[in-house]
Order: structure tokens, then C-alpha cells, then sequence
């Protein structure tokens, strides 16, 4: 079953050339895409989110969460755009590392971020995540979920 998690998780992914922050921005936009993901996600999915220098924030709630997730993490950003370095597949808990291109302003240089997503699907459903986890972190989870 774990090489269907790691296609389910990979299929939710946008592409290296798009940009979440526009996209995000755009409420029908948003809308059609987490539409797109609504029938991976499991009725009481959540998420965490970690933002530098705060607790991880929780968000529950299957398809609620992961809007509000999304809309908070990309509120910060003129331009996010995530192209996929790696995967890690710890059987149940998929692990994807991002290198993210992001700016803060349109006119503002381009920083990049090294961040990962740690998916946990169950019976062919996302039931959880944890987003924008340091990669060393995310190592560790995937390697001890794997032992």
C-alpha cells in the first residue's frame, strides 16, 4: 500500500513553476484546487503548520483545515513557488522535502527555503499532515516511522 500513499501524496503537490501565493490569493483558484483534494482527505483530516519563532498551529476540521492552513502559511508571501527535492516513504507517513523560492514583495529578492511535508494516510485517505517542518526534523520522523 505504501507506494499508493506515496503517488496519493505526490498527486496533491502543485508543479515547481507554480505559484501558491497567487494561487492562494485567487479564492476561486483556491477553491477548485482544494476541491481537487477534498476526496483525499479523510472527514476529520488535520494540520499542523509551523511558522518560524511560534508553537506549531493545529488546524482540524477534514477540508476546513487545510484551507485555513493554506491561506495562513501563503498570506505572507508575493510569490511561493515549491519544486519537490525528495521523498521519503516511511509507510504510512510520506515525507516530501521542498525547496521553496518565495519573496515577501514582488519587488523583493528571491529567498529560498528549505521546508517538508509530513503526510499521514491511512486506508487510502490523508488523515493528517504537518507542514513547513525543518528538513532535519523531518528526517528523523521519517526514519523513526520507518524502523
Amino acid at each position: 500500500m505504501s507506494t499508493e500513499n506515496v503517488e496519493l501524496v505526490l498527486s496533491l503537490q502543485l508543479g515547481a513553476r507554480q505559484d501558491a501565493a497567487t494561487l492562494a490569493s485567487d479564492p476561486d483558484a483556491t477553491a477548485a484546487y482544494l476541491e481537487s483534494v477534498a476526496r483525499a482527505l479523510d472527514p476529520d483530516f488535520e494540520c499542523t503548520m509551523r511558522f518560524p519563532g511560534l508553537s506549531p498551529v493545529v488546524y482540524r476540521g477534514g477540508l476546513h483545515a487545510l484551507r485555513s492552513a493554506w491561506t495562513d502559511r501563503l498570506r505572507h508571501w508575493s510569490e511561493y513557488r515549491a519544486e519537490i527535492e525528495g521523498v521519503i516513504d516511511a509507510d504510512s507517513r510520506i515525507v516530501v522535502f521542498h525547496r521553496a523560492h518565495v519573496r515577501r514583495t514582488p519587488s523583493a529578492p528571491e529567498s529560498v527555503l528549505e521546508v517538508a511535508g509530513v503526510w499521514t494516510v491511512r486506508e487510502g485517505r490523508l488523515v493528517s499532515a504537518d507542514f513547513n517542518v525543518p528538513h532535519v526534523e523531518a528526517r528523523a520522523i521519517a526514519y523513526s516511522t520507518a524502523a
